[in-house]
């Protein structure tokens, strides 16, 4: 059951079926892993609103590139299509997004504009970065997000029943919020008899939502580090366009 086992078959073969057998867990990016999503024409569009301080064609520089982290010397992690993996669905529905990165059931629908992008390395434990970032028209409320994002994982504090593309279930357990700066909600999941545990961290500031989700058997992606650096690229981004 350990997908970490069966993944290289199907990383040759099937990897937008849902890479990491149930590590399907970990990995949703859109094909090619990178691309640029237009949000749909809210009311905020409509009115004309602006989408800045930072605008969509900027979300590529709140990813981390490809082959530029490595955990093991030598192996670095890289862009892989796995659009389904990290679970497409849950119960209880409301949460998805604490359990699973797939659908970005946690970002607000309103966004002018989406990239993600999904890496992992060739290691038989392997290790996984799956992030995705948003934009939102100005005056989008960055401290409410993340608020409502901290109830929802806080109330979801118990088993939840996930599944990806394929329908099969299995169980996540959640872990309470760590304690972190006011821009960042952070917690972590286990998959229930397994060693596969996933970090994930949501950033909000300004107009931008940039989530974060690392996988491995012993927490060894230093999300942390990241969480640093993309909060850093953020306040750059801001006072380009200040």
């Amino acid at each position: 059951m350990l997908w970490r086992r069966t993944l290289p078959k199907r990383r040759r073969g099937a990897i937008s079926r849902a890479v990491c057998g149930v590590t399907l867990v970990v990995c949703v990016a859109l094909a090619g892993c990178t691309s640029v999503v237009a949000g749909s024409p809210k009311a905020g569009r409509r009115a004309g609103a602006s989408s800045g301080p930072i605008f969509p064609s900027q979300l590529v520089d709140l990813l981390t590139p490809s082959e530029s982290l490595s955990v093991v010397a030598g192996s670095p992690l890289f862009e892989q299509d796995m659009q389904s993996a990290l679970f497409s669905g849950a119960d209880p529905a409301e949460c998805q997004g604490v359990a699973g990165y797939g659908g970005y059931a946690l970002f607000p629908k309103n966004y002018t504009g989406r990239e993600a992008r999904t890496q992992s390395d060739a290691q038989k434990n392997q290790h996984q970065l799956l992030e995705v970032s948003a934009s939102y028209p100005s005056g989008f409320d960055a401290a409410g997000f993340l608020e409502s994002v901290r109830k929802t994982v806080s109330g979801c504090q118990h088993p939840i029943t996930s599944w990806g593309n394929d329908q099969r279930k299995v169980t996540v357990e959640p872990a309470p919020l760590q304690s972190s700066s006011a821009e960042v909600a952070q917690w972590s999941t286990k998959l229930q008899g397994e060693q596969w545990i996933c970090d994930f961290a949501v950033i909000a500031m300004a107009n931008v939502v940039s989530q974060i989700v690392t996988c491995s058997p012993d927490h060894s992606v230093d999300i942390q580090t990241l969480v640093t650096k993309r909060i850093k690229k953020i306040e750059e981004l801001i006072k380009s366009t200040a």
